[in-house]
């Protein structure tokens, strides 16, 4: 069947009915059952009827039911699919607050044990002793906590020193003291333990003040299988064995919170985490087998693991940024020193589980291993004569970003990349043009569109509803000299500049954590229900009416 606008004997089609619709319901709740489309019926048909009279009945007492019919009911199932409306329970009949979730209220050390400023190392272990704590905090001059003491501490910076007992507290402190507030999630408490490279972390208040602490064993004991003790496992990896297939063991942790309907930045978040350990202690290896790199340089990543959005499906994007050399032998033995650097990084990733890149988009490409200089060329070149397959080819690297090494570089790199885009107007259109290239697997009258042969058959990729909203922050972050490169945080930027209003923010914000949400489920259904690679392809006839509504 289809639907229409009829004005001046004039017909406006709006859209078509197939098998599981509906048609009506918003008219008897918005419009004192006057409906303003028509419907046509196409085929034979059967249609089930429902009494208005039961009809409103129904949507009093539901208010979710109400809502279905309703404009916003679009908006409404955005906003609950997290809190389990849409998010599927994947062999698991009851639902329990994911772990990380959970608000650290529940898992923090409320009672603190301080110590003043001008205590000594033997009074502060003293106190922490008959206390029972492993950590205590030192009080400033005002009485005003300012730094703490771990046991830790007290093993490294004391014992092994030979520090006399008496000699002052404040000497052994673990500077800065890093703080969370009270109302954070657990998820918040681990990543900032991982990113600030701490094992204690104090709670504060609404008015920051220091009301209790939280360490790594608290997290470890309040879920023994988590993601944390893996990242600790990576960090403390001695070769690169250990770290085999490390992102499988990853995917299998994550299992839980994406079943559980946790927020997808949030596992984007944590991959983001796993994957910087793994990269760190990687380059490690390297400089430690080759030597010390001649020069400044910085590993750059790209595409999805640069926009901090990586799923379960891993592959390498990256590239070698080092600075400019006036000697043209010093130029050479740099370049001859990456190129075997590089191909060192990008295999032992590949142990790890990160596969290399089908487009060899990798710094054990000489290619993408590059002077400042020369990346400012290909930059330039891109920007001021890049054919469209080139600007196809080459968009993953407009979402570079340093993740390790001298920065200073990738930021004059970004520099260089945001004045060369505003000086050259057109190039923003051809990067436009592109990504109109890519449609969302959406055709006429809103009907999902599947592969038609091979492996995919019947299925749509995922991943295509996505890209225009991370193409479109991409294409206007550029324009508006954003230097971010993670989708959300780029239409938030975009907000705040006043180049989205607050609707269209929302509205994007949501459509992409949904799609990214039902991207997730896709991936972890290959790997518990048909025990295969994870894959963005999604067959409709598996979605649920409502995720076929969501989608169109």
């Amino acid at each position: 069947a289809r639907y229409y606008f009829e004005q001046n004997n004039e017909k406006t089609l709006q859209g078509r009915l197939n098998e599981g619709d509906n048609f009506g319901g918003i008219s008897i709740l918005l419009n004192d059952a006057v409906a303003i489309r028509t419907l046509e019926v196409l085929e034979n048909s059967v249609f089930l009827s429902l009494d208005a009279a039961i009809f409103l009945k129904t949507c009093a007492e539901f208010e979710e039911f109400k809502a279905f019919f309703t404009n916003a009911f679009g908006k409404l199932m955005l906003n609950k699919s997290y809190a389990g409306i849409i998010a599927r329970q994947i062999k698991d009949k009851e639902f329990n607050l994911p772990f990380f979730n959970q608000p650290i209220s529940a898992i923090f050390r409320p009672n603190i044990v301080t110590c003043p400023h001008d205590a000594t190392i033997n009074e502060a272990a003293q106190k922490m002793a008959k206390n029972s704590s492993g950590s205590i905090f030192i009080k400033d001059e005002k009485g005003k906590v300012d730094a703490i003491i771990t046991d830790a501490d007290l093993r490294s910076s004391a014992i092994a020193k030979g520090l006399d007992a008496g000699y002052p507290a404040s000497a052994i402190v673990s500077s800065p003291l890093v703080s969370i507030p009270a109302d954070s999630q657990v998820f918040e408490a681990f990543i900032t333990m991982i990113g600030e490279d701490k094992k204690h972390l104090a709670v504060s208040s609404k008015t920051n003040d220091i009301i209790g602490t939280i360490s790594d064993k608290d997290l470890i004991t309040a879920q023994t299988n988590s993601t944390y003790l893996l990242i600790k496992k990576i960090k403390s990896a001695k070769n690169i064995n250990q770290l085999e297939n490390m992102h499988s063991k990853m995917t299998l942790m994550l299992l839980d919170p994406i079943r559980n309907g946790a927020n997808p930045e949030y596992i984007t978040r944590l991959i983001t985490s796993f994957s910087d350990a793994i990269l760190d202690k990687v380059i490690g290896f390297s400089i430690a087998k080759l030597g010390s790199p001649p020069c400044k340089f910085a590993f750059m990543i790209m595409g999805s693991e640069g926009r901090e959005e990586q799923t379960l499906i891993s592959d390498q994007d990256n590239a070698i940024i080092y600075e400019d050399l006036e000697d043209e032998k010093d130029r050479a033995y740099a370049s001859a020193y990456f190129v075997r650097f590089s191909e060192l990084v990008c295999n032992q990733l590949n142990t790890a589980g990160y596969k290399f890149c089908t487009g060899d988009n990798m710094a054990k490409n000489p290619k993408w291993c590059q002077s400042l200089l020369n990346w400012k060329k290909c930059f330039h070149n891109w920007i001021y004569n890049g054919s469209p397959e080139d600007l196809l080819n080459s968009s993953i690297f407009f979402d570079f970003k340093g993740a390790w090494g001298d920065l200073e570089l990738t930021d004059k790199l970004k520099s260089f990349l945001l004045d060369s885009v505003n000086k050259r107007a057109g190039f923003l259109r051809h990067l436009t043009e592109n990504a109109l290239y890519f449609k969302p697997p959406i055709g006429l009258f809103g009907k999902l569109l599947v592969e038609s042969k091979g492996e995919h058959k019947d299925s749509f990729d995922i991943k295509r509803a996505l890209l225009p909203i991370v193409d479109f922050a991409r294409v206007y972050s550029l324009k508006h000299g954003l230097v971010q490169t993670n989708t959300l945080t780029r239409l938030f930027r975009l907000y705040t500049k006043h180049v989205l209003t607050n609707t269209q923010y929302i509205d994007l914000i949501q459509s992409y954590n949904y799609l990214m949400h039902l991207r997730f489920l896709r991936q972890i259904t290959t790997i518990i229900d048909e025990q295969k690679a994870p894959d963005n392809y999604v067959n409709p006839k598996n979605l649920s009416y409502l995720d076929t509504a969501m989608l169109k």
